[in-house]
């Protein structure tokens, strides 16, 4: 048998790349990729380097470049003196215009979560209320099962409508929309949304359910104020699953803290350059690797007068108290907490303040689907990985692409 007659033939590596004979045959015709050598019979034989050229042709094909520039980028034509070069060319510009691309789509998607939250609100139907002394808190219930409460700020019920669904097969979901925000009206007077005072309001919801232990999901600003729930009545807490608080306060880095601050100073005025401003300081909108870091700025579309009441709350009132929050490591780490972050948060202001927390805890930090917003855009994958560390005593549980 000949040198060339040991070499896989063209079956074997369509089976190997998952792409049909035909496939390969045509990008030989059209100039796409060099012929292989053949054997005796004629019959194509592949070396290593031609299977490694088209793994990256289909990898360049699925990322959306054009063909003439992946038939130079595999040399085809023949026309290339320095391939080296040209292939860094090529792949630098391929790589400006994916960047280009997936900002749009990022874009889109926030468009997308943000809608997905206004029909998700529509279809919780009608909530039941907890009469607070100032204010009533708007909650719904669904699901049989152990108790588990999901809890956000400014996140509330119409955001977790999705992920609450997916959990509802196997526990009793509740989810309660935060003062001020959603049906939860604040009365006059009414006291300002800060950690502890939503602590508060979720321990008097749980009472209204169990004077026991419950499980608890926290995203973002829920998740300090499960934080706080555990230093104030730890024996409410059977099991908290604590995803990205946002806490500016762990992180030595000034300069952030001081363009979040002066974003929620202008908040009451000015909410879309709030919007703006706090939209890049976080990145958190944006899908990052371990090798990635947000975008600097990405120009924000104009937002409806909704949103833009919404922000005043929000950034005006409850991001501070949030992001500036001081956890008592001390009591924390007596607390069942598991802390995760996105896998696609990587370098941005949440996942780098959860691993700080992470360190002064001395506990892992897990990975979550998504980024961010995962709970949200992703509920189907997010339930998947949340089921195992909300088991009872259950060791973390790193989540797998």
């Amino acid at each position: 048998m000949s040198e060339a007659e040991e070499l896989p033939g063209i079956a074997e590596v369509a089976a190997l790349i998952g792409l049909a004979p035909d496939t390969l045959r045509y990008f030989e015709r059209q100039g796409i990729v060099p012929s292989p050598r053949r054997d005796s019979a004629g019959r194509r034989r592949y070396t290593t380097a031609d299977v490694e050229l088209v793994r990256m042709l289909v990898h360049l094909r699925e990322t959306g470049m054009p063909l003439a520039d992946i038939a130079q980028f595999t040399g085809a034509d023949g026309k290339v003196t320095d391939p080296a070069t040209l292939r860094l060319e090529l792949l630098t510009a391929h790589r400006r215009r994916f960047q280009e691309r997936r900002e749009e789509l990022d874009r889109a998607l926030d468009v997308i979560s943000r809608k997905i939250a206004d029909y998700g609100e529509r279809l919780t139907g009608a909530p039941e209320f907890l009469v607070r002394p100032d204010c009533e808190i708007a909650y719904g219930v669904q699901g049989e099962g152990p108790l588990l409460f999901l809890v956000g700020a400014p996140v509330g019920r119409a955001g977790f409508a999705a992920l609450a669904h997916e959990l509802a097969g196997r526990f009793s979901v509740v989810t309660h929309d935060p003062r001020g925000i959603g049906a939860s009206q604040a009365g006059p007077g009414a006291a300002e949304p800060t950690p502890e005072v939503l602590a508060e309001d979720l321990a008097a919801l749980v009472d209204r359910f169990t004077g026991g232990p419950a499980l608890f999901v926290g995203t973002s600003g829920g998740a300090v104020t499960l934080l706080e729930l555990a230093r104030r009545v730890p024996h409410l807490v059977g099991r908290a699953v604590l995803h990205e608080p946002p806490l500016v306060s762990l992180l030595d880095d000034p300069d952030l803290a001081d363009r979040a601050a002066a974003a929620f100073a202008v908040a009451e005025a000015d909410p879309q350059r709030a919007v703006q401003e706090f939209f890049d300081l976080s990145g958190a909108a944006h899908h990052t690797g371990p090798d990635e870091t947000p975008p600097a700025h990405m120009a924000l579309p104009g937002l409806p007068a909704e949103e833009l009441d919404k922000n005043r709350y929000f950034l005006g009132r409850m991001a501070g108290p949030t992001v500036f929050y001081v956890p008592d490591i001390e009591a924390t780490r007596q607390a069942p907490v598991t802390l995760c972050a996105g896998s696609l948060s990587h370098h941005q202001m949440a996942r780098r303040a959860t691993r700080a927390l992470a360190g002064l805890l001395g506990v892992p930090l897990l990975d979550m689907p998504g980024n961010h917003m995962g709970a949200s855009a992703e509920p189907a994958e997010f339930a998947r990985a949340l089921l195992p560390l909300l088991e009872p005593g259950a060791p973390p549980r790193p989540f797998r692409r």
